[in-house]
């Protein structure tokens, strides 16, 4: 396999794969390899799952622990926003990036290719996705770049980036015009990963079957058929490889809340800054983060969060800060590092159907969406799993794996496809990507968590790394 195309369709549950909603990704599964045990990370947040796909480890190793997360190093009056590209460089610190771990693009370099990155997505998200672009002289484009010699070129080939929508269809066909009629041609990376927005933001605020996300996933399935399609009628066809992934899934928001407006009603002075009048940073999400000004505090947040039927375990930086068994470790999921809080918070979902008869429910915590609306970010079944089918090139044909894989395994096995090193990453190349004989079913194991909850998991092999598949509540 001599080059490859990733395109990633953020936020697709993959119980929403068929032939009416997706037809062209549908299509393409049955003629190559996919990965029914794909997971996301945890948190199940894009700028955490962009950060673990393109540098092959999980957050507790590059240092981006949420999309909203709170520094009092970089900022102790606010919360930092990864989606603003300049929140992302004040992370930084005056490098190149604040992720701690090389990225796809650095990687390729070394071993003489090229990558290339098309983004619908936020700016933030694309600059965590190829930080190194400047440096190498490499390509790096998103809907939201207004300023630069990239969005000047592109400008110059197609004309302007059409505004923002609600299905954001019109950015993600321009997105994919820029792929095909731009990048392939005039720049011929040997990797390239186009970044759709959608169907994500239609989940987001449509919810999850209404028509205008039924829209938005047509068109991002018609981009990937033009993709196919593209790849199909090249000389090398058969040397270029396709990757469709999600970066996590969606649960339907039911019971919209402010924990921080909670906490404060409990009588706990939290705020969304460290200053004189709080004592407890709260960060919104589907598994808000809290860091606190003295670890002393934790015991009693525990306490009130054990009364609240809205609230799932607790998860901790250092589970020392509570008495054995309150909390479990951020460690278990690979998520621990110095910038995580000191305490996440999950949310107790449930099975049950929403308005449209998918499954999947939970509480969240998000001022800018509806509830209703598809959130992500924890540990529900819907959250975690992902869409992850790789083709053509050195990929087999037929295969339903049936190992674990999650999103920082993808890079190792593009790599591996392409006979490049892949060495210091966490993932690990799925062997079941080229040869049905090497796919093995998962290890299941199910850990008791604080409360009447339990966490279902799987491992690859005894000892091997954890993959969260859902957490769930047993009474």
């Amino acid at each position: 396999m001599k080059r490859c195309l990733m395109v990633a369709l953020d936020g697709l549950r993959p119980d929403m794969v068929n032939a009416a909603n997706t037809p062209n990704l549908a299509a393409l599964a049955t003629r190559g390899t996919r990965f029914a045990n794909s997971r996301s990370v945890f948190p199940s947040e894009t700028r955490v799952a962009t950060p673990s796909l393109i540098t092959g480890c999980r957050p507790g190793g590059h240092g981006m622990v949420a999309n909203t997360l709170f520094d009092a190093s970089v900022a102790p009056d606010r919360l930092l926003r990864t989606k603003l590209v300049e929140d992302v460089l004040a992370m930084a610190a005056g490098g190149e990036t604040p992720l701690q771990r090389p990225s796809l693009g650095e990687r390729l370099a070394r071993q003489g290719k090229s990558f290339a990155l098309v983004s619908a997505g936020t700016a933030g998200a694309a600059r965590l996705l190829h930080p190194a672009a400047e440096r190498l002289g490499s390509f790096r484009w998103n809907v939201e770049d207004m300023e630069g010699a990239t969005a000047a070129e592109v400008r110059d080939a197609l004309g302007a980036t059409p505004p923002h929508g609600t299905p954001n269809t019109a950015r993600v066909e321009f997105a994919g015009r820029v792929l095909l009629e731009h990048v392939l041609p005039r720049h011929r990376p040997d990797v390239a990963l186009i970044w759709l927005s959608e169907p994500d933001v239609a989940f987001h605020w449509a919810g999850l079957g209404s028509q205008a996300t039924l829209e938005a996933l047509r068109a991002a399935d018609a981009v990937l058929g033009r993709i196919i399609a593209w790849r199909d009628a090249q000389p090398d066809a058969a040397e270029i490889g396709l990757i469709i992934l999600s970066d996590h899934g969606h649960v339907t928001g039911h019971g919209k809340m402010s924990l921080r407006e909670e906490l404060c009603r409990a009588g706990f002075r939290a705020g969304t800054g460290m200053a004189a009048d709080v004592d407890v940073v709260v960060a919104p999400a589907s598994a808000p983060g809290l860091w606190l000004r003295d670890a002393a505090l934790a015991p009693q947040i525990a306490d009130y969060l054990a009364t609240q039927d809205w609230a799932g375990p607790l998860l901790a930086r250092d589970p020392g800060i509570l008495a054995p068994g309150r909390a479990l470790p951020l460690s278990l999921l690979g998520s621990a590092h110095a910038r995580s809080a000191d305490l996440v918070v999950t949310f107790a979902g449930d099975e049950e159907p929403d308005h449209w008869g998918l499954p999947g429910r939970a509480p969240f915590d998000a001022p800018d969406v509806p509830d209703g609306g598809g959130m992500h970010g924890g540990l529900h079944r819907a959250e975690l799993a992902t869409v992850l089918v790789m083709q053509g090139g050195a990929f087999g044909v037929g295969i339903v794996a049936q190992e674990p894989a999650d999103l920082t395994d993808i890079v190792p096995t593009l790599l591996h496809g392409m006979g490049l090193a892949g060495e210091g990453m966490e993932g690990r190349a799925l062997r079941a990507a080229f040869r049905a004989a090497d796919d093995a079913p998962p290890l299941r194991e199910t850990l008791e968590a604080p409360g009447n909850f339990v966490l279902e998991a799987m491992r690859a092999a005894e000892g091997g790394r954890l993959y969260p598949t859902a957490l769930r509540r047993t009474g």
